[in-house]
């Protein structure tokens, strides 16, 4: 690619990426695994674009810079805020993920643990406890 290409379309390839993001985040909330499977594979192309050798390059010289960049280089600074951006998203994505599979490992536990569903106490229709099931009450001896 050539240097005078590079900039507008790391910008670009920077705002698309974050605009899946958000896409993922909603597909995510709203449990559309399909819609969320599709959408990786267009995450995966925009991550190599943005991690080819030329972008990562000018991305390392302006990040490892320590004065004020030229005004030639603010572009970058802009991908760079972008690509920030891009990480808060997909860290929100990540806690939402991770929050979802804690609720269903806590189901699953709750569906596989046969020992708390003999510890309840089961009524029949006059109010008292059927017997063989659930609690034993202590005999008065």
């Amino acid at each position: 690619m050539q240097q005078t290409q590079l900039l507008p379309q790391a910008i670009e390839n920077s705002y698309a990426l974050k605009r899946l993001l958000e896409q993922e985040f909603e597909a995510l909330k709203a449990q559309d695994l399909s819609a969320f499977d599709g959408l990786q594979d267009n995450k995966l192309e925009l991550l190599t674009l943005l991690t080819n050798d030329d972008v990562a390059a000018h991305l390392k010289t302006h990040v490892n810079s320590t004065t004020a960049p030229p005004p030639s280089n603010n572009g970058w600074a802009k991908v760079i805020n972008i690509l920030e951006d891009c990480k808060e998203l997909r860290l929100k994505n990540q806690i939402l993920i991770d929050r979802k599979l804690e609720s269903i490992r806590g189901a699953l536990r709750t569906l596989q643990s046969s020992d708390d569903v003999n510890n309840v106490e089961i009524y029949d229709r006059l109010g008292k406890i059927k017997a063989g099931r659930g609690f034993k009450r202590p005999s008065h001896a």
